[in-house]
């Protein structure tokens, strides 16, 4: 049986670990997560809006069914669409992260250039 992985877990190893990325690989990167994040925007807006279910028989059975169904999916603290939404905020914060790996990039490249500017060499 595999065992359970919570977003804590995933927050907690991706702040203890470092991930090196090369400067000509962040366009793929950035690409990769913006198709995943656009994916991933449609299924919670699909969820929000068009997976809530109501009591389909009108009695008691099918209104606790539809109310546990619906906690379980919706509003528990580890709900379906918290997990979805939880994922979506760590595709926004890797792609966040990208954009300032590609700023440090942009100033190293133009303080090396400044820098031989200043030597003569270019």
């Amino acid at each position: 049986m595999p065992s359970e992985v919570s977003g804590a877990d995933v927050e907690a190893f991706l702040s203890s670990h470092t991930l090196s990325v090369d400067q000509g690989a962040i366009p793929s990167l950035r690409s990769a997560f913006t198709s995943a994040l656009t994916k991933l925007d449609e299924q919670i807006e699909l969820a929000v809006t068009e997976v809530r279910v109501r009591p389909w028989a009108g009695d008691g059975v099918s209104q606790e069914a539809a109310e546990k169904f619906n906690e379980r999916a919706f509003e528990s603290g580890d709900s379906a669409l918290g997990a979805l939404q939880s994922y979506q905020q760590q595709l926004k914060s890797a792609m966040d992260a990208l954009d300032l790996v590609e700023q440090q990039y942009r100033r190293m490249d133009e303080d090396a250039t400044g820098l031989m500017q200043q030597q003569g060499g270019c």
